[in-house]
């Protein structure tokens, strides 16, 4: 879980909590694409996309890891 190691990662390196934004929603409603990015100490280190916000918010979490190269 991508959100889950990051939110581990930010608590210890931080002591807050990583932030999610979407930036984008598209598409029609059967078929939304969302973007997300989310910022360690209120820097932008991470983009994801994803048919749920959700899953936007774990691809962001997975980009800002391999970014962060942990």
């Amino acid at each position: 879980n991508w959100k889950a190691l990051l939110q581990d990662y930010s608590q210890k390196k931080f002591q807050q909590p990583p932030v999610y934004r979407l930036i984008s929603e598209s598409g029609p409603d059967h078929n939304k694409v969302f973007e997300v990015v989310v910022a360690l100490n209120q820097e932008d280190v991470g983009f994801g996309r994803g048919e749920s916000k959700k899953e936007a918010q774990q691809s962001a979490a997975e980009d800002a890891l391999n970014k962060l190269s942990l």
